[in-house]
């Protein structure tokens, strides 16, 4: 049984790095959406500014129409009450309607100088956000290139690892021994052993009863932690 343990022992090291390994090829790409995910963000941000910026300017733009056919409008006014021939009341509306033109007119300039001033911060905040995409877009395509060559590594690693796990299976281990220790690595996120230092299980940190600890001492039988559930060995062995 001794045998038994130092062949899964050796089996579990293996696991050990072909399972970081899995963890990797898997992280690799995950964090690689992850920034990807980032800056798309960024450029759906950028192109919200964009479209209040172009909003902004549009309502700029229907002010400065408004108040140009309202000049127009007074201008007419003026040479029509110019030629009024003294009539009072005519004269009066018209300068009433004048008045009340030029009034709007100011007001409307007030409202587009406040939305040029809006425009002018969302164009600031546009030229900042469109710098910083600039700058994660070169830092992603340095890392995405780093993730490419840290994969193929990756995965070559993993094929030799996993040829030569394919190679210890062959050892001369009981089926049902070995069925265990699959069974285990997957319950147990890849870690099927723990030692067993004195009375306590290294991994889970509990205390195993003193007969379990002879148990293992003698190394006549696989015997589990009765807490984590792994099989329990001792570095001596």
């Amino acid at each position: 049984m001794q045998d038994t343990i130092r062949a899964l022992r050796a089996l579990q090291e293996l696991d050990t790095d072909i399972y970081r390994l899995k963890a990797e090829l898997k992280r690799l790409p995950e964090e690689r959406a992850n920034r990807r995910k980032e800056i798309d963000q960024m450029l759906a941000r950028s192109e919200t500014l964009q479209k209040s910026a172009r909003e902004l300017r549009a309502k700029v733009k229907e002010i400065e129409d408004t108040t140009s056919k309202e000049r127009q409008r007074i201008r007419k006014l003026e040479t029509e009450a110019a030629n009024s021939r003294g009539d009072g009341a005519m004269l009066a509306a018209y300068q009433h309607e004048i008045k009340t033109l030029k009034r709007s007119i100011s007001a409307a300039e007030e409202s587009g100088l406040e939305l040029v001033t809006q425009a002018g911060t969302v164009d600031a905040d546009l030229t900042k956000q469109r710098s910083t995409i600039e700058e994660a877009e070169k830092v992603f395509a340095e890392f995405s290139g780093n993730v490419e060559r840290e994969t193929a590594v990756a995965r070559q690693e993993l094929d030799r690892l996993l040829a030569e796990r394919k190679r210890r299976m062959s050892t001369d281990v009981a089926p049902e021994s070995l069925g265990l220790y699959e069974r285990l690595l997957l319950a147990r996120a890849g870690v099927a052993l723990a030692e067993l230092d004195g009375r306590i299980c290294q991994v889970c940190f509990m205390e195993v009863p003193t007969n379990l600890y002879v148990r293992v001492t003698r190394g006549m039988a696989l015997n589990q932690c009765p807490s984590c559930d792994r099989i329990l060995y001792q570095r001596n062995v």
